[in-house]
This record gives structure tokens, sequence and C-alpha cells, in this order.
């Protein structure tokens, strides 16, 4: 009979104080996620996250849906990781990001090494300003490990 090592189990401050970007930038994740979306919030788009319209930069946007994408994956159910590192991920910008941003990831799509994750953004009046698609791969060990590898 084979065993499956346990994965750590992580806080929400765990994972928000593990991307120093996501500080930079004043993103956090939501803690409830027992429905199966994780959200990342950004509550202040200050001026130096904007382009020139202004409105928010697309970098910022896509980062959004990176990481409500790959903290899905991490977060599913069986998931064998507690890190998931994107290998594609393909974004739609619909309309520009003014204020208060929230993005939205789910799973569509879990296996033994690759996760296939979606995700909006919404703005404070739930439109959706940008959507993407992504596949993650889950890494064996832990974030900032200079070991780590791929898993199988």
């Amino acid at each position: 009979m084979s065993t499956t090592p346990s994965r750590p189990q992580l806080s929400i401050e765990d994972l928000n104080s593990r991307v120093p970007f996501l500080r930079l930038i004043g993103a956090r994740q939501d803690p409830n996620y027992e429905d199966g979306i994780v959200r990342v919030h950004l509550p202040d788009l200050r001026e130096e996250l904007c382009n020139q319209l202004p409105a928010a930069h697309g970098g910022i946007l896509m980062t959004l849906l990176d990481v409500a994408m790959s903290r899905a994956a991490v977060l599913a159910p069986g998931a064998p990781s507690s890190t998931a590192v994107t290998v594609e991920m393909s974004s739609r910008f619909i309309y520009p990001g003014r204020g208060p941003l929230v993005a939205e990831g789910w799973v569509i799509n879990q296996g033994r090494s690759l996760c296939t994750c979606q995700a909006n953004i919404y703005d404070a009046d739930r439109r959706i300003l940008a959507t993407a698609q992504g596949t993650f791969k889950y890494w064996k060990a832990h974030a900032y490990d200079n070991t780590a590898e791929p898993s199988a």
C-alpha cells in the first residue's frame, strides 16, 4: 500500500506573505475559500500601479489572475503540493480596471502533477474586467527551497 506524504497546511497569512510582489502592490487573499473560489483583493489601486489611461496596468491584472488561479490549484482538495507554478496562461482584457479590484480563481481540472484553472477580475460593481485560463504544475518542495523540482 502506498502512502502519499502529507503536505504542510499553510494559513492564509502564510500564503499572503509568501509572495513579496503581492505585498508590494497591496494585494491579499480572502481567507474564505470554502466555496472552491479563491479571491485575491487589490483594495487600493495606487497611481504607480496604473498605465496612461489611467487604469490598472495589464501586468497588475495578470498578476491578480495568476495568483488567484495558482492559489485555487494548491487549495483544491487532494492537491499534492502547497506550491503550483505557472506553465502557461492566456488572458483577455475586456474593460479598463479602475478602483478596488478582486480576482476570483477556481479549478477546472486537477491531475497528479498539472492543474487547469480559470479566473475573472471584477470591479466594485461586479463587472468582469479580465479573464484568464492557465495550467499550473505542482511543485514538490516548499517555495524558496533551492532544491525543489517540479512533481512528476
